[in-house]
């Protein structure tokens, strides 16, 4: 976990404010079955853990804030994604909420391979993203739609984490247990480290990850 995106998380948590406020933490695990692609042709599977812990509050004007880790780590690409997404609920409503706000993201332990020389390049890079989260809830029901955002360009690398699905919450007293599933989307653009080599019959620069996930969040 990076020391700056740390510092930065713990120093939300930290204010003083908090102390009079009514906080929910969130808690969550998700187990992702991304099949990669690389310069436009098809390469391995891969089976991927992601978890993230999230604070909310009603201090005001200060944001909500979220940290996600996940890695994928496959034979023509890898990387690890370490996200600090600091966020505002602009919508609060009995069938609909949004949030909207900043994903800070750091990517380490990066690798791409180019298929023909098996050249390998790295692109350990911080980047930014604009962020959107929406639920929409089926009346009558404990049974949301959810949908998730994060599109930036940043530091020579075009980004996109998209996730779509649904969830159902189990209220246990004062918590929420929240079981969840859909299909998630990373496309990385990057005409400097993903370019093949000059000859190459391969494709546009980028690699990309998608596939079904399930998981659970715990808030509280």
């Amino acid at each position: 976990m990076g020391l700056k995106t740390t510092a930065a998380l713990a120093a939300v948590i930290s204010t003083s404010a908090f102390a009079d406020s009514s906080l929910t933490t969130k808690l969550g695990a998700e187990m992702w079955w991304p099949s990669t692609e690389v310069n436009e042709a098809k390469r391995d599977d891969a089976t991927t853990p992601t978890i993230y812990a999230a604070i909310e509050h009603d201090v005001k004007y200060v944001p909500d804030a979220r940290i996600r880790y996940g890695s994928v780590d496959a034979d023509y690409m890898a990387f690890d994604k370490l996200d600090l997404t600091l966020y505002y609920r602009i919508l609060e409503h009995d069938l609909m909420h949004f949030d909207a706000g900043i994903t800070f993201s750091d990517l380490g332990n990066t690798k791409y391979v180019e298929a023909v020389s098996k050249d390998e390049r790295t692109f350990d890079e911080t980047i930014w993203a604009w962020y959107g989260y929406a639920e929409l809830t089926v009346p009558n029901t404990n049974i949301d739609i959810i949908g998730e955002m994060n599109f930036g360009n940043s530091n020579g690398i075009k980004s996109t984490d998209l996730m779509a699905g649904a969830q159902y919450r189990l209220p246990l007293g004062s918590s929420t247990l929240a079981l969840r599933g859909g299909y998630r989307v990373i496309d990385l653009e990057s005409k400097e480290t993903f370019t093949p080599d000059e000859g190459s019959d391969l494709g546009k620069p980028f690699i990309f990850a998608n596939g079904f996930f399930v998981g659970a969040e715990f808030s509280f």
